[in-house]
């Protein structure tokens, strides 16, 4: 997901105290949610690039305003995920097996408050993560007849379930029924999303001049691009032998992940220094 934010604002503000002085500032999250720029709150400064510009007293067409303020903002923002799940279940032949890999969030489904005034909230819990359904049918030829129910479900922002309650999930499901035979691997399913979102907000007339009209206008962008695919592998153990093998393999895999993620935070020791010390031939 990327965004990028550009634009100017212009609005006549107050004077007004602040610790007992006198001041005026700006606030706010975007350019374009300067709501007000009479007032002041620490850390409250917008992301990315701000500038502001504020006067003394000026009058417009007969109208005196004590201070006239322009905020210049620019912003760019890139946020990746990168999800990779591998969620492996054991069952028998003609027997439904479900594993669930993620986290079980509370929902907030009402809220109410009493006749002394006090305001409590019931919750329900949902899981998010990777949800695996599959039902596998095994032919004498090591054919395996598979129907699967695959979801995956992510938080689209964490903040939102600490301060609201009421958190926004992603969600993508794949349902069907395939043929494979045995250690093949199928794709259940494959999507790829681009979505491109372009807001623009003006001072009407003067956004539209030419060159000029950047100082009275701003632009916002936001492009979102989602990629999934669903890969199944099943493998018929028949044997305690084939059991130790897959067991071993998984083991191998394990070990080359842990050593991977070792070499990652360890840091490197450093070099021993060259003796510098002048031999004397003899």
């Amino acid at each position: 997901e990327k965004d990028f934010s550009l634009g100017v604002e212009w609005q006549g503000i107050k004077t007004f105290s602040y610790d007992g002085k006198n001041a005026g500032a700006f606030a706010g999250s975007s350019p374009s949610n300067f709501s007000t720029l009479s007032g002041i709150t620490k850390g409250a400064l917008p992301n990315g690039f701000s500038m502001g510009v504020i006067s003394e007293a000026i009058e417009i067409a007969g109208v005196k305003f004590p201070n006239l303020a322009a905020v210049v903002n620019a912003y760019q923002q890139d946020r990746d995920v990168h999800i990779l799940s591998t969620p492996q279940i054991l069952t028998t032949d003609n027997e439904e097996a479900e594993i669930m890999v993620g986290k079980n969030v509370p929902y907030q489904v009402r809220q109410e408050t009493t006749d002394a005034q006090l305001n409590y909230s019931s919750y329900e819990y949902k899981d998010v993560g990777v949800t695996l359904k599959i039902t596998p049918q095994i032919s004498q030829e090591r054919f395996v007849r598979l129907k699967i129910f695959e979801e995956v479900t992510r938080l689209v922002d964490d903040s939102v379930l600490s301060t609201t309650g009421r958190p926004e999930t992603w969600k993508r499901m794949a349902q069907t029924t395939v043929i494979v035979s045995d250690a093949s691997t199928v794709v259940i399913g494959g999507l790829i999303g681009d979505e491109t979102t372009t807001k623009d907000y003006q001072v009407p007339c003067l956004g539209s001049l030419p060159l000029l009209g950047w100082l009275f206008k701003g632009t916002s962008k936001n492009r979102q691009k989602t990629n999934l695919f669903i890969f199944l592998t099943p493998r018929i153990i028949q044997n305690p032998a084939e059991a130790r093998k897959i067991y071993l393999d998984k083991k191998e895999q394990i070990e080359t992940i842990k050593e991977g993620v070792i070499k990652m935070y360890d840091k490197p020791k450093p070099k021993p220094l060259a003796d510098e010390t002048p031999k004397i031939k003899r």
